[in-house]
Protein backbone atom coordinates (compact mmCIF):
# COMPACT_ATOMS: atom_id res chain seq x y z
CA UNK A 1 0.00 0.00 0.00
CA UNK A 2 1.55 3.55 -1.03
CA UNK A 3 1.94 6.19 1.82
CA UNK A 4 -0.91 7.89 2.14
CA UNK A 5 -0.01 10.46 4.73
CA UNK A 6 0.14 13.14 2.25
CA UNK A 7 -2.69 12.63 0.53
CA UNK A 8 -6.29 14.59 1.30
CA UNK A 9 -8.94 11.84 2.73
CA UNK A 10 -11.98 12.18 1.55
CA UNK A 11 -14.12 9.22 2.30
CA UNK A 12 -14.30 5.44 2.08
CA UNK A 13 -16.77 2.97 1.43
CA UNK A 14 -17.30 -0.90 0.81
CA UNK A 15 -16.64 -2.12 -2.46
CA UNK A 16 -18.71 -4.95 -3.72
CA UNK A 17 -16.96 -5.76 -6.92
CA UNK A 18 -13.46 -6.50 -4.98
CA UNK A 19 -14.82 -7.33 -1.28
CA UNK A 20 -12.60 -5.52 0.21
CA UNK A 21 -13.01 -1.53 2.25
CA UNK A 22 -11.89 1.54 -0.34
CA UNK A 23 -10.71 4.45 1.32
CA UNK A 24 -10.22 7.75 -1.40
CA UNK A 25 -7.49 10.24 -1.45
CA UNK A 26 -6.95 13.48 -3.58
CA UNK A 27 -3.54 13.52 -4.35
CA UNK A 28 -2.98 17.19 -4.97
CA UNK A 29 0.75 17.15 -5.74
CA UNK A 30 0.89 14.25 -8.35
CA UNK A 31 3.70 14.27 -10.32
CA UNK A 32 2.10 15.37 -13.48
CA UNK A 33 0.59 18.40 -11.80
CA UNK A 34 -2.91 17.54 -11.92
CA UNK A 35 -4.75 16.65 -9.16
CA UNK A 36 -5.71 12.80 -8.92
CA UNK A 37 -7.95 10.38 -7.06
CA UNK A 38 -6.27 7.46 -5.50
CA UNK A 39 -8.16 4.67 -4.18
CA UNK A 40 -6.56 2.23 -1.18
CA UNK A 41 -8.24 -1.27 -1.24
CA UNK A 42 -7.94 -2.89 2.26
CA UNK A 43 -7.55 -6.30 0.83
CA UNK A 44 -4.48 -4.69 -0.27
CA UNK A 45 -4.43 -6.26 -3.97
CA UNK A 46 -4.11 -3.02 -5.84
CA UNK A 47 -4.75 0.68 -5.46
CA UNK A 48 -6.13 2.86 -8.31
CA UNK A 49 -5.23 6.52 -9.29
CA UNK A 50 -6.80 8.66 -12.22
CA UNK A 51 -6.94 12.37 -13.08
CA UNK A 52 -9.39 14.71 -11.45
CA UNK A 53 -10.74 16.90 -14.57
CA UNK A 54 -9.43 20.69 -13.38
CA UNK A 55 -13.39 22.02 -13.04
CA UNK A 56 -14.05 19.28 -10.80
CA UNK A 57 -14.34 20.29 -7.24
CA UNK A 58 -13.82 17.77 -4.08
CA UNK A 59 -17.31 17.42 -4.31
CA UNK A 60 -17.67 16.78 -7.99
CA UNK A 61 -15.24 13.62 -7.22
CA UNK A 62 -17.60 12.37 -4.24
CA UNK A 63 -20.50 12.59 -6.11
CA UNK A 64 -18.79 10.49 -8.71
CA UNK A 65 -17.27 7.80 -6.50
CA UNK A 66 -20.74 7.57 -5.03
CA UNK A 67 -22.36 7.15 -8.68
CA UNK A 68 -24.99 4.26 -8.70
CA UNK A 69 -24.41 1.91 -10.94
CA UNK A 70 -27.29 1.01 -13.30
CA UNK A 71 -25.97 -3.04 -12.92
CA UNK A 72 -25.21 -3.73 -9.86
CA UNK A 73 -23.03 -6.95 -11.01
CA UNK A 74 -21.11 -4.84 -13.17
CA UNK A 75 -17.26 -5.71 -12.99
CA UNK A 76 -15.91 -2.36 -12.02
CA UNK A 77 -16.80 0.14 -9.36
CA UNK A 78 -17.89 3.67 -10.72
CA UNK A 79 -14.39 5.37 -10.23
CA UNK A 80 -12.61 2.87 -12.19
CA UNK A 81 -15.57 2.93 -15.25
CA UNK A 82 -13.16 5.52 -17.40
CA UNK A 83 -10.16 3.84 -17.05
CA UNK A 84 -11.42 0.40 -17.73
CA UNK A 85 -13.99 0.55 -19.96
CA UNK A 86 -13.18 3.34 -21.77
CA UNK A 87 -9.27 3.47 -21.53
CA UNK A 88 -9.85 7.13 -20.22
CA UNK A 89 -6.92 8.76 -17.69
CA UNK A 90 -9.20 10.85 -16.85
CA UNK A 91 -12.09 10.41 -14.40
CA UNK A 92 -15.60 12.07 -16.46
CA UNK A 93 -18.89 11.45 -16.05
CA UNK A 94 -19.15 8.11 -17.95
CA UNK A 95 -22.89 7.95 -18.32
CA UNK A 96 -23.47 11.25 -20.15
CA UNK A 97 -21.37 9.86 -23.28
CA UNK A 98 -17.40 10.18 -24.71
CA UNK A 99 -15.12 11.72 -22.33
CA UNK A 100 -13.62 15.16 -23.08
CA UNK A 101 -10.24 16.06 -25.13
CA UNK A 102 -7.82 15.90 -22.01
CA UNK A 103 -4.61 17.04 -21.64
CA UNK A 104 -1.54 14.57 -20.45
CA UNK A 105 -2.73 12.65 -17.37
CA UNK A 106 -2.59 8.80 -15.95
CA UNK A 107 -4.39 6.33 -14.81
CA UNK A 108 -3.01 3.04 -13.39
CA UNK A 109 -3.40 -0.10 -10.91
CA UNK A 110 -0.52 -0.61 -8.93
CA UNK A 111 0.11 -3.68 -7.20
Amino acid sequence: MRDVSKLKFIGSSFCSQYQSQAKFYIDEAHASGMRHLVVVYENDEHDFSAGIPDEWADQNVQDFIFWPMKNPNSPYPAWEVPARAYGSPMLYAWWKGRPPPQRSASALTQK
